[in-house]
């Protein structure tokens, strides 16, 4: 689990004109807040928030953030909950964070890697990831940065299911149908419409094929 250090403020004023203030300081506005936790109005200084973004973008980081609050300091843990990215200039302009109280399980969405290679891929077979994304249950500390999907065992045809997948301890899914389709080996399209033309071609034989009279 990747944790990193990001420092925030207090938002003085809130609404387009607090935001505009901030923004032409150089600073991005956001919220923090958790269940059971008031949430805050928060400012950013763009280049670590910018930073911190970069290395959020490949996997959960659990953020250790210091709030300013005057000349008073509070420490908070918190992830990545949602971020706005500016039309034009492709720029982050809000972000918002979801706090976890620590010692507390909490649910938290992690993304899916793929691990190895499937078998199946060599007999032309198209891997198919069903699911990128899924919600655990964890204590902050045990957060991992992503959950990996192991294909080495997929063969042509073959699912790999959440029953299947390994968590690391003290993690579990929050879903609870082990049958869930995580990623498949499927047969090229071509056989596939293939074989769908030669059911069909055989069904129509079938079908002109005259019928037997019966013994009147």
């Amino acid at each position: 689990m990747a944790i990193v250090e990001l420092a925030a403020a207090i938002r003085q004023g809130i609404g387009k004109q607090a935001n505009r203030r901030a923004k032409h300081a150089g600073r991005i506005p956001g919220v923090i807040y958790g269940k059971g936790i008031p949430s805050r109005n928060l400012e950013f200084e763009r280049r670590p928030l910018e930073k911190y973004l970069s290395k959020a973008k490949h996997g959960t980081v659990i953020v250790k953030m210091s709030v300013a609050d005057g000349a008073d300091v509070s420490e908070s843990f918190a992830v990545l909950k949602e971020f706005q990215f500016h039309p034009v200039t492709d720029s982050v302009i809000h972000i918002d964070f979801y706090e976890v109280a620590a010692g507390k399980k909490f649910n938290v969405e992690v993304p899916l890697r793929v691990k190895g290679k499937a078998p199946g891929i060599e007999f032309g077979g198209i891997l198919e990831v069903l699911i990128r994304s899924l919600e655990i249950r964890c204590l902050p500390d045990n957060v991992p940065e992503c959950i990996d999907i192991d294909v080495t065992g997929l063969n042509l045809g073959e699912t790999l299911h959440l029953g299947d997948l390994v968590f690391p301890e003290g993690v579990k899914p929050v879903e609870k149908d082990t049958k869930m389709a995580i990623a498949a080996v499927h047969a090229p399209k071509e056989e596939a419409v293939k074989a769908a033309a030669e059911g069909t071609e055989g069904a129509s034989v079938a079908a002109a094929a005259p019928a037997k009279k019966g013994k009147g």
